[in-house]
């Protein structure tokens, strides 16, 4: 495939490549902006910036953030609608959300500057990937609460490409939309990225097409998927993250010069790596990612844990940027499976999965519980037009207990068993307590 080898414009370049210590005085600037406002806003948050000794935002220097409370989604669920919230409802001009861990759902708000705020992080993520006027994007992210489709959407509008919103699922309209508007930038979910690959390669459309990048989030995902998307789709496999909490999408993204890591915007949202006891961890070292959103208003939050795990790494990129990339989300911290002792994410399963090519990039997790003892089923599948030699179960299994350091059993099903995923993030694990297994085959 064609690669993007030319420096991708800035969309505002003055602060995607301001020197560090330029950048360091603006967090600091803003950061003690935050810590007033939400001291004001006399919520939780103020209460524990309070019980800190902080009585004003002059008692802070960016040195100090590793020192302030954190906030967490306990936080927002006991919250819920509008207890974080730290402007009037009469300023809230858009409200999205999300349902977490049993269902509860997670609210956030938004400011008229909060919309504009969000529309400049996502166009620089677009332009990121090498899109800029004249460019057509297809956003294939879901629309309405969750914030992946109108996010992208307002980005384009304001770097001024061309956006179709065709939303997720209805693949068939989709595959008839990029053969005849021709494309350049696509924007979906990972998973639905190969989807939609299939989907053309069964049109017969694989070829022909001008798409050149595409910017995949909301789910993680492993270089191994990226290489068979790129393969699928013919273009640049790029990550985009965000979460309605901080904003939605457009928190970082990689860029086409380097694909390497994603640019945080730190400028607007400060960025840790912390362990389990949220102590800092060293740069280059996986840890919990904590954002804290300085120029938020209607939802800002003090050092907001996510449960994403990745590492961090300052410096500058050869496209020019000098904010600090994150890696690839390796995992949640509450997605973490714990088989035998052994601390077990299902990307790291991916991994191992993707880089047979004879193996279909869609797969599922069953976490046995019927005995004594937990057992993790890897369920996949051998392409359609695969190449030889097949890997024999056994194989996969010496594979991956060489890898993460315990036994998984793989069971290589019909092609089509694995659910396909039309719409949403894509389900990777299911348990499996009792009754009829959940996948037809699985024994």
């Amino acid at each position: 495939m064609q690669r993007m080898t030319d420096v991708a414009p800035m969309f505002e370049p003055e602060a995607e490549s301001m020197p560090a210590e330029q950048r360091a005085g603006l967090q600091q600037e803003r950061l003690r902006r935050l810590v007033d406002r939400l001291l004001a806003a006399n919520g939780v948050q103020a209460d524990r910036l309070s019980q800190a000794g902080i009585t004003t935002g002059a008692d802070v220097g960016l040195g100090d953030l590793p020192r302030l409370p954190f906030t967490g989604k306990d936080d927002l669920w006991r919250g819920y609608p509008f207890g974080m919230f730290a402007v009037p409802q009469s300023e809230v001009v858009v409200l999205h959300g999300s349902s977490g861990t049993g269902g509860r759902p997670t609210l956030v708000g938004y400011t008229r500057a909060d919309l504009r705020l969000w529309a400049r992080v996502c166009a620089r993520a677009l332009a990121a990937a090498g899109a800029g006027p004249g460019s057509i994007v297809h956003n294939a992210y879901g629309y309405g609460l969750f914030t992946g489709g109108l996010g992208i959407h307002q980005g384009a509008v304001e770097l001024g490409a061309t956006v179709v919103p065709v939303s997720g699922g209805m693949t068939a309209r989709q595959v008839t939309l990029l053969r005849d508007l021709q494309p350049d930038i696509l924007t979906c979910t990972p998973s639905y990225a190969i989807r939609l690959g299939e989907a053309l390669a069964e049109a017969g459309l694989r070829s022909g097409l001008r798409l050149t990048a595409g910017l995949f989030g909301a789910e993680p995902w492993t270089g191994a998927l990226r290489a068979r998307i790129e393969e699928l789709l013919g273009l640049r496999a790029l990550d985009i993250y965000g979460l309605s909490e901080v904003i939605g999408p457009g928190v970082a993204a990689e860029c086409t010069v380097a694909a390497d890591g994603l640019h945080v915007n730190e400028d607007h949202f400060l960025v840790e790596a912390v362990d389990e006891a949220g102590q800092p961890v060293p740069d280059g070292t996986p840890g919990e990612l904590v954002f804290t959103t300085v120029t938020k208003e209607a939802l800002p939050l003090l050092r907001y844990r996510t449960g994403d795990i990745a590492a961090l790494r300052p410096g500058t990129c050869p496209c020019g940027r000098t904010l600090v990339k994150m890696s690839k989300i390796t995992g949640r911290r509450d997605d973490m499976l714990v088989i035998r002792g052994v601390n077990v994410y299902p990307s790291e399963v991916e991994r191992v999965l993707l880089a047979d090519p004879a193996l279909a990039p869609d797969y599922l997790l069953v976490v046995d519980e019927r005995g004594a003892q937990l057992r993790l089923i890897a369920c996949c599948e051998y392409r359609t037009h695969r190449p030889p030699p097949l890997p024999r179960p056994n194989e996969l299994e010496s594979r991956l207990r060489e890898e993460l350091g315990v036994g998984v059993t793989v069971q290589v099903l019909e092609p089509g068993s694995v659910p396909r995923t039309e719409v949403g993030k894509a389900v990777r694990v299911k348990r499996w307590a009792g009754g009829e297994p959940p996948l037809p085959g699985l024994s």
